[in-house]
């Protein structure tokens, strides 16, 4: 990663991270940088107004095929501003399967909005109306068993994966083992590899504390995966029946490609509003100009990856 600041009189006005990583867009390979958590003190004073615009035209002059992810909603001021400038932009859907209803129904903050809500909630939990009415919105069709171990390491063994998996859509970041290690490494305890005979998947186990949106459930998350052709349903199935053997209590992922979208589905997931957006510079998207949205493999692995997860 690189970082550059933006310096006035010794004091730091803004700045922004590059992280440079190779893609496969339109059937070549390209280098293509992800523009991270820009910040500006135009924010606070509008004697910098200008400063988010001059830092993202410093950043395309370092690379011109950029993306952004994340950004928290439409209405702020990064999405808008790329919006303006002609971005391709959407949305990475967020899905969610919920296993244990009880703290489900006592945490999740979105729901419990005022008191009579928390209330209703509360006594929805304790007398298991709750998890009926979970049960019937979504009747939790047993996930299907399929082989698979995790690995403490990457080492080799996802080359092949990413040989057959690059030709699969338009636009795909380089996940071989070597950027895998470096994104994913050994030495960070809380990355859990889920290997299956067609791809694999990175997870986590975290227990929140007082988290804004979880409160203080316990929350698997499916952070990022690749397959081989026809592949992802296994890869879900397992990530999530190992996500199950360690009782977390609701299981998240953000996906764009619709194949994992349709393996989430078939795995009883659930979709829900999404704060986290994709867009991709006018150099960038054209490169896939004549490819859908759902066509992209996207997830947070692409962006924040497990930061607040």
């Amino acid at each position: 990663m690189e970082l550059f600041l933006a310096v006035e009189d010794n004091a730091v006005r803004g700045g922004y991270i590059l992280r440079r990583q190779h893609f496969w867009a339109g059937g070549l390979e390209t280098p293509v940088a992800h523009y991270r958590l820009p910040l500006s003190e135009g924010v606070v004073d509008r004697r910098y107004a200008s400063l988010g615009l001059r830092l993202l035209r410093d950043a395309l002059a370092r690379e011109p095929r950029l993306y952004c992810m994340g950004m928290g909603a439409w209405n702020k001021p990064l999405p808008q501003m790329l919006k303006r400038l002609g971005w391709r932009m959407c949305e990475v859907p967020f899905h969610f399967k919920v296993l244990h209803a009880f703290q489900f129904l006592h945490n999740i903050r979105v729901l419990r909005t005022s008191a009579l809500r928390r209330l209703a909630l509360d006594a929805a939990a304790i007398t298991g109306l709750g998890w009926i009415g979970l049960r019937l919105l979504d009747p939790g069709a047993p996930v299907g068993s399929v082989e698979h171990d995790t690995p403490g390491t990457f080492a080799d063994w996802p080359d092949s994966t990413w040989e057959a998996a690059r030709l699969f859509a338009p636009l795909v970041a380089q996940r071989d083992s070597a950027v895998l290690d470096a994104l994913y490494p050994a030495s960070d305890t809380r990355f859990i590899r889920v290997r299956t005979a067609g791809g694999w998947a990175v997870v986590l186990d975290t227990r929140m504390q007082d988290h804004k949106q979880f409160g203080d459930m316990r929350i698997g998350s499916i952070v990022d995966c690749l397959a081989a052709p026809g592949e992802a349903a296994g890869v879900i199935r397992a990530a999530t029946v190992e996500l199950q053997a360690r009782r977390v209590d609701l299981i998240i992922s953000n996906q764009l490609h619709k194949e994992w979208r349709l393996a989430l589905r078939d795995a009883g997931f659930r979709t829900g509003p999404s704060n986290y957006l994709l867009a991709l510079s006018p150099e960038l998207a054209a490169l896939v100009a004549d490819a859908p949205d759902d066509a992209f493999h996207f997830n947070r692995g692409d962006g924040d990856g497990p930061i607040h997860l």
